[in-house]
Parts: C-alpha cells; structure tokens; sequence
C-alpha cells in the first residue's frame, strides 16, 4: 500500500505523533517492524513542535502589534482632543461677552500641567505615552478636576472624563506594550523561515509513510496495527477531500480550464 501524508497540515501531523510517542509509545516498541523507527518519528514530531511555536510567536507578535497600533492611535486622538478643546476653552472664555479671565487661566494652567511639551508627547515610545497617560490622569484627578469638569468637550463629556479615558487606554497600552516585548523575544528565539518548516513536515511525512509500510508487512495482529495507523489513515482521508474540494474550487473560478 502506498498512502501520502503530505497533504496533512502541521497540527494534524503533529497529533498524529503525539500519540505515537505517547500514550501509544508502548505499543509502537513492540511491533518489531516499526520499533526501530521509532527514534525518528520522535525526532521529527519535537521538530514540529519547535517549528509550530516559532509561527504561533510570530503569530501572537502580529497581534499585539496590531493592537498596539490601535490604543496608540486612540491615545493621540484622544490627546489631540483634550489639547485642543482646552484651547478652545480658553479663548472661548477669554472672547465671550463677560468671560470669566481667572477660568481661563485655570484652563491655561492645567493645559500646561497636562500637556508639559505641548503634543509632542503622541511621538512618544508606547511605554512612554502609557506613562504620560498616567500622570496625565492623575493631575486631572487630584489637582484639576474641578475646572476640567467645567470644559465640556460634548453634551455628555467633560474633559475630566476625556482624561480618564486617556489614562484608561494608557494602562491598556502600557499591558499590550509589555507582552509585545515578551513575544518579540519568544518570535526572535524561535524564528524559523517556512521553507525549513517545509523540510520538517517533508521529513515527518517520509517517516510517517515509513511506518505505514511496515505495519503492512508487521505480524502484529489487525487490533495493533489499526490502533497505530487508522488515526493517520483518518486524518489523511480528510486532508485528500481538502485537497480536492479546493482543487474543485479553483477550477469552477476559471471556468474549468
């Protein structure tokens, strides 16, 4: 019998394996046909392993940088938001027909406190503006609550609450920034190109369809060899209709030439 394994996805063959040197590692060493296998079926499925944590970094770095890039954009709208409506607050009050000049240099004062060096600080590093987002959050709270509260931003919105949210999405970035940095490593440790992930699902499949044609030729009764290899033959028979169905539906998008 000749079965092909290469049509199999990584997680299938690793499954495969894990079982083998498993909870089946017994019953594999006592098939005198196979045994002799066995070291490089164990060999081939660490490697795999290896190979498909290296794509689950690189997977998770993709994530989180994504995310990152996402809270940093809301914290620099927000921030640009809360600059500019406390500007607009001020003049506003300076401009109005009786405005209130002692709450527009509160307005100022806490402008000033809040924003250090103006908007330069969205060009900041992530764990920075997590930083900054934090004291920001904090002046807000403890030492000019009382006049942002009185700088509506919209009818429902003060700038308190704009400081709060920047300060909420700050700690969010500061968490994200840190696992970032922890799956950068882990990605650069386990980094392996798709071409050598290749060569290890090539060698595990050589090795699988190895252990196939023995177990033809094993005197090892139908229980045993089924129990080793009927999983394998499972796992293939769904990858073979994988592979036909999306044959299938490439040909019905080129009109079957």
């Amino acid at each position: 019998m000749s079965t092909s394994v290469r049509d199999l996805q990584i997680g299938e063959m690793i499954s495969i394996s894990a079982a083998w040197v498993g909870p089946q590692k017994a019953t594999f060493l006592a098939v005198p046909q196979i045994a002799p296998l066995y070291d490089r079926v164990d060999t081939t499925h660490q490697a795999l392993i290896v190979a498909r944590d290296g794509a689950t970094a690189d997977a998770t770095l993709g994530e989180l940088n994504a995310k990152a890039e996402k809270l940093d954009d809301r914290h620099d709208n927000l921030s640009r938001g809360l600059h500019y409506s406390l500007l607009a607050a001020k003049y506003f009050e300076l401009g109005r027909d009786g405005g209130d000049e002692a709450h527009a240099a509160a307005i100022d004062r806490a402008s000033d406190a809040l924003f250090p060096i103006g908007l330069r600080g969205v060009l900041a590093t992530y764990q920075a503006e997590a930083g900054n987002a934090a004291q920001l959050n904090s002046l807000a709270t403890n030492e000019f609550a009382s006049v942002l509260s009185k700088v509506h931003v919209t009818k429902d919105m003060t700038a308190l609450d704009v400081a709060h949210a920047i300060g909420a999405v700050g700690t969010e970035l500061g968490a994200v920034e840190g696992q970032r940095v922890v799956a950068a490593a882990d990605a650069k440790k386990d980094t392996i190109t798709p071409a050598e992930v290749r060569r290890r699902m090539r060698d595990w499949a050589q090795v699988a369809e190895a252990v196939l044609m023995n177990l033809e030729l094993s005197t090892a009764s139908e229980q045993t060899i089924e129990a080793l290899r009927r999983p394998l033959l499972d796992v293939v028979a769904k990858a073979t209709a994988r592979r036909r169905e999306k044959r299938a539906k490439k040909e019905e998008g080129t009109g079957g030439t």
